[in-house]
């Protein structure tokens, strides 16, 4: 019998760190990212923008990226949660941010199943956003 509540209490675990995964609106609106997992760990990669390409209908790249080297690379597909661990109701990990081109240091946690509590931070400057869960 405690073999069986010990293994509810497993999958329920697995299910609570899961919940993360999806496809997400980032609080401006402007762009969705899609959460999977590899592995232990989970990423999130931009799917959807509202302003795909310029005023030529080129492909937005990542134009202020710190690294010159990623500057023209298109925005579209570009990986922006790495490496969030799960722990205590909490994934932990890095956020790049493609506007200020710099990764800063993230905690994201739900509030419900449709809503995301994003905070970041980054040399002293802290902010949460609210995402929200896009319907499948």
């Amino acid at each position: 019998m405690s073999a069986v509540l010990f293994m509810t209490a497993i999958l329920s675990l697995t299910h609570d760190q899961d919940e993360i995964k999806g496809i997400w609106r980032t609080q401006d609106g402007n762009s969705k990212l899609e959460i999977y997992k590899i592995g232990d760990q989970y990423f999130g990669k931009i799917v959807w923008l509202e302003h795909p390409t310029d005023r030529e209908g080129n492909p937005v790249t990542d134009g202020n990226n710190s690294n010159k080297s990623l500057r023209n690379r298109p925005l579209m597909g570009v990986v922006m949660l790495e490496g969030l661990v799960y722990k205590k109701g909490k994934w932990t990990g890095k956020l790049y941010a493609p506007k200020r081109g710099v990764i800063m240091d993230a905690t994201l946690a739900l509030a419900d199943f449709n809503e995301l509590k994003v905070l970041v931070s980054y040399l002293g400057f802290t902010r949460e956003q609210n995402w929200h869960r896009e319907p499948l």
